[in-house]
């Protein structure tokens, strides 16, 4: 195995420890309060969804750099 598929594969399983222990250790109810409706949700579920959403519009960005950046 290659270097990086090893530090790839370290990463996904922190990420999933990491995911299981906000679920698990936060579990009081916030009150978000958006625009048009309102939610009871959890706070680690919540913490979850954020981490997640900005990895995924980090891995667009950088996708989208990186393609421009080759193609000079």
């Amino acid at each position: 195995m290659h270097f990086s598929l090893i530090l790839l594969f370290i990463f996904i399983t922190f990420i999933g420890l990491y995911s299981f222990a906000l679920l698990n250790l936060n579990t009081n109810i916030a009150y978000l309060d958006l625009i048009f409706f309102e939610m009871d949700i959890d706070i680690g579920t919540l913490v979850l969804v954020s981490f997640l959403i900005g990895i995924s519009i980090t891995l667009i960005l950088e996708i989208i750099y990186f393609s421009y950046r080759k193609k000079k």
